[in-house]
């Protein structure tokens, strides 16, 4: 990957809908190079997929909670277990599998603390293996990004 490259996926991170046309204008390239290039990108994955982001207030998934999940065992088969069962539960945005303790951070988005309340209950209470649960609120989102730096 060299300068230009880098230059495409720092454009198409900012705005995943900038138009060719345009995206070569901003990286020094022909249509057709620009295009290709992007393309290439793609194809051996660097480029995995684009996406609308939302706003979370708009679309009913404003509260936000940071749940952290200690397993009453660990093994394989108690992993993938767990991981099988958040796979599937659409209010969990992400999972991470932390070395040490806790086991688990997730990451879980719901309406409102009423609602949050019943998805902790009804959804993360009930997933398999789970020992003990803890969750903390942000009081505010002081940075969040999809860019990664390159």
């Amino acid at each position: 990957m060299n300068e230009i490259d880098r230059a495409i996926l720092n454009q198409l991170q900012a705005n995943g809908r900038t138009p060719n046309n345009d995206l070569a204008a901003i990286v020094g390239l022909s249509p057709s190079s620009c295009l290709r290039r992007v393309r290439n990108l793609e194809t051996t994955g660097v480029i995995t997929g684009y996406v609308a982001l939302l706003d979370r207030d708009a679309v009913g998934s404003g509260y936000e909670a940071l749940v952290w999940v200690t397993l009453s065992q660990i093994s394989r088969d108690t992993m993938l277990e767990f991981e099988a069962a958040i796979a599937d539960a659409a209010n969990i945005t992400e999972a991470s599998r932390m070395m040490g303790q806790p086991d688990y951070l997730l990451r879980v988005v719901a309406a409102d603390a009423h609602t949050f309340e019943t998805l902790y209950m009804d959804v993360l209470a009930t997933l398999p293996h789970v020992q003990q649960l803890t969750s903390q609120l942000a009081m505010k989102v002081v940075k969040r990004s999809t860019e990664l730096p390159l």
